[in-house]
């Protein structure tokens, strides 16, 4: 007679994922929580408002500025860097505070160098500008 031996049948054994989606969610919580802290820092541009009549300007108080895709300043047909332009641009507003400074962009010119100029500008206490694209 033979003897029958009986195993028992287990269960794989499974890591239990019942609580997942709880830290999921948590994490997603956390992590919307987190982000409204940050602070994003950016370039305050004054707007015009709605209904504002165009500003008439004088010729004699506009500075013209392009800005290639080389990140080179065009002034007076004359090339500069950053640093050098900003420093013409005190000298020319330190002469006459009136000034406004027509900054016109390469469409194909680096993003990072508008930021850089304009916290530049606002260093040197110039606010009065206008920006374009160039066509």
């Amino acid at each position: 007679m033979a003897i029958q031996i009986r195993r028992k049948i287990r269960a794989p054994e499974e890591i239990p994922l019942a609580s997942t989606a709880d830290i999921a969610f948590l994490l997603i919580i956390f992590f919307l929580a987190a982000s409204a802290l940050l602070e994003l820092k950016g370039v305050k541009l004054p707007i015009p408002k709605k209904d504002a009549p165009p500003i008439q300007v004088e010729s004699k108080n506009l500075i013209k500025i392009n800005i290639t895709k080389d990140q080179s300043f065009i002034y007076e047909n004359k090339s500069y860097n950053l640093k050098e332009v900003l420093e013409v641009l005190e000298a020319k507003f330190r002469q006459n505070p009136e000034m406004i400074v027509s900054i016109k962009v390469d469409p194909e010119c680096p993003t990072e160098i508008i930021p850089k100029f304009l916290f530049g500008l606002k260093r040197k206490n110039i606010y009065r500008f206008s920006m374009t694209m160039a066509k």
